[in-house]
């Protein structure tokens, strides 16, 4: 049987590969099963340049910097047609605009992602350049709240748009877990993370709220990861909350996930435009629970009642309720949290990932 001719166009330029992690792995997964060949276009600076050339998979590099760029077109017209490729997949929205516009008269298929919910409008013109591409055979949703709402504007939704879980490998997870000493906690001190960008929509303002209705004197603890303590805005978001002296703003940190492992609880009570947040199943791998807003895939990552709790978003109350509920009953949290990694190993393995993408890939070719 021919290999799947693959070009997978995607763009890094973090410093930490957490991020990147299982994109990573389940193109190199695909690519060592035997089935498909991949070619890899990134950024010159991609740190995974190097990681993907180690396992024997070519990487040819563009800037990929601007959303319709003639130079970019053309490099990736000129691939698809010398290496005779079969599936154009595009990670992101410059790959999906660039990408699916140099397809446009070649019969190669075109699958694009889909990492978060809202911000598509068929009356906003940008979005032809990428979700509402003519072009795209297929959109990969990260989870099915994402392509539920993405349905909403699509045309023949039910053929194109599929969910694929991103899919995390509990090797990932076996670092320690952070060291708090310098913060002297106490043994009975129960201790949050909220691990984020800190944009508006992730919900800090939510968390803060939250803290109002939070017992007076309680032992909770709340880190900030994300949140630089020496920020006046983050300051001041900090001094009206309900317990300032319990808060702790530890900046950007590249050890976010083994912070979650030293809590007790994680939270995240986004607002809206979630897809399936890496920080939850990063917790989750550690076996700490958590508590989300019911927007985009945040229910679909916590079983309610059973791995975590799911509280509707803006609602400062009723997060404040789900947390004083765990730290009242602390055998209750603990089994969540063995619970929650249970699920992540279940449901969210790189195995499930790379299966539900070559079913995608094989379907398409199919159709030629």
């Amino acid at each position: 049987m021919n290999k799947i001719k693959v070009l997978a166009v995607t763009h890094h330029d973090r410093t930490n590969i957490n991020p990147i992690r299982p994109e990573a792995s389940q193109i190199i997964s695909m690519h060592n099963s035997g089935k498909v060949k991949i070619t890899v276009m990134c950024n010159p600076g991609s740190q995974l340049i190097q990681y993907f050339s180690n396992h024997g998979i070519e990487v040819i590099t563009d800037p990929l910097d601007k959303k319709l760029s003639l130079r970019t077109i053309k490099r990736i017209r000129k691939e698809i047609k010398l290496k005779n490729i079969d599936i154009l997949h595009l990670y992101n929205n410059i790959a999906c605009s660039n990408g699916a516009t140099a397809a446009l008269g070649l019969p190669v298929k075109v699958i694009a992602y889909r990492g978060q919910t809202g911000n598509v409008s068929r009356f906003d013109p940008t979005c032809y350049l990428t979700m509402l591409h003519p072009r795209l055979d297929r959109i990969i949703c990260v989870a099915k709240a994402v392509e539920d709402d993405l349905a909403k504007y699509v045309y023949n939704p039910e053929k194109k748009l599929k969910t694929v879980y991103k899919g995390h490998d509990q090797s990932w997870y076996t670092k320690p877990k952070a060291d708090l000493s310098s913060l002297n906690f106490s043994n009975n001190d129960f201790i949050i993370s909220l691990v984020a960008n800190l944009r508006p929509r992730k919900g800090l303002h939510v968390l803060m709220d939250a803290t109002h209705y939070l017992p007076k004197g309680s032992s909770i603890k709340i880190l900030l990861v994300g949140a630089d303590p020496k920020n006046e805005k983050i300051k001041k978001i900090i001094s009206e909350s309900g317990c300032p002296e319990n808060i702790f703003p530890l900046g950007y940190r590249t050890d976010a996930p083994e912070v979650a492992a030293a809590s007790d609880l994680t939270v995240l009570p986004t607002t809206k435009r979630e897809g399936l947040c890496r920080a939850v199943l990063e917790a989750n791998s550690y076996g700490t629970p958590a508590v989300v807003s019911d927007t985009g895939g945040n229910a679909e990552l916590v079983a309610h009642g059973e791995t975590g709790i799911v509280v509707p978003p803006g609602d400062a109350k009723a997060l404040a309720g789900a947390i004083i509920e765990l730290y009242q009953d602390r055998e209750k949290c603990i089994q969540y949290g063995k619970a929650a990694r249970t699920r992540v190993i279940e449901l969210f393995d790189v195995e499930q990932g790379v299966e539900s993408t070559l079913s995608i890939y094989n379907e398409l070719i199919s159709e030629k």
